[in-house]
């Protein structure tokens, strides 16, 4: 079984990836070179990014290594192909909060048409900024979770009624029971789902608590809707050792946290890492 490890993209985006070693398509996230007299440098902060459509973050990081926080800041970004010299895709991405007020990415949609070494062109507008970075990453043949619009995973992870407290299963400190009554199996069968991974107590990225709060808020707006919480560690062996549970292992997150959204057929009908904005979320929601 695949162990999540901790990754160093940037130490101040403190993100996460699960890896057994490099793939291939992997590329090391490298500081560009920014406008003078604006430091700011960019990292790709998905863990997988592959060959179709994406949602893309990006995160700033500052020259001391801290995260860039500016809502007001929007990036227009250019992505070139292995040998190219012209883009073939753009977009306009926007702030997201992951821990409010503390750190956020800038979150947008990309395709790309073939696996291997791409570049960002990054231009930083609004918010004080007025800069062009660049930065280089890795795109994948595919990835390890399921495709949207492909079947959803059917796992048996376990629930309320298999336990005498729901401690034995949930680090949430203050749990909506709802979101253990069903295992995801049941929960794609039952009809539109939402599925999050998340630990709020042992994540590495520090984004699990407040994607989960996001989630919960949602969950008053949609009670026709299944959710589902799914802790990503085996609570039996931490803090010693951060073992992923079969769920982890079986729906290949190379993350946490990740959520998913399944349609009343049991297939995947969007996926988010790390974190989602209410908007997004509720956004998609309503069209189940």
């Amino acid at each position: 079984m695949r162990k999540l490890a901790v990754v160093a993209v940037a130490a101040a985006l403190s993100l996460s990836a699960c890896s057994s070693g490099p793939e291939e398509g992997d590329v090391p996230t490298s500081k560009g070179v920014p406008t003078p007299g604006q430091d700011v440098f960019p990292v790709v902060a998905s863990s997988e990014i592959v060959v179709g459509d994406n949602r893309l973050q990006i995160g700033l990081i500052d020259e001391n290594d801290a995260p860039v926080r500016s809502p007001k800041t929007t990036l227009q970004v250019d992505f070139i192909g292995p040998g190219d010299e012209d883009p073939s895709d753009s977009s306009t991405m926007s702030f997201l909060w992951t821990i409010r007020p503390v750190q956020g990415l800038w979150v947008g949609e990309a395709t790309f048409d073939r696996p291997g070494q791409w570049e960002a062109i990054i231009a930083l507008q609004g918010g004080g900024y007025d800069a062009k970075v660049r930065t280089a990453f890795g795109v994948k043949k595919e990835g390890t979770t399921t495709a949207v619009g492909e079947k959803a995973p059917a796992v048996d992870t376990p629930t309320a009624s298999d336990v005498a407290d729901l401690s034995e299963i949930t680090t949430d400190t203050d749990p909506n029971r709802s979101f253990y009554r069903m295992s995801i199996a049941d929960a794609l069968e039952a009809g539109p789902a939402v599925i999050v991974f998340a630990t709020p107590k042992f994540c590495t990225s520090q984004a699990c608590g407040p994607t989960l709060s996001i989630v919960k808020d949602a969950a008053k707006d949609f009670p026709g809707i299944n959710f589902v919480h799914v802790e990503p560690y085996d609570l039996d062996k931490v803090p010693e050792r951060l073992e992923p549970v079969p769920a982890v292992t079986t729906w290949g997150l190379p993350s946490e946290p990740w959520v998913f959204v399944t349609d009343g057929h049991g297939r995947l009908a969007a996926k988010y890492e790390g974190s989602v904005a209410p908007r997004e979320l509720a956004a998609m929601l309503r069209r189940l």
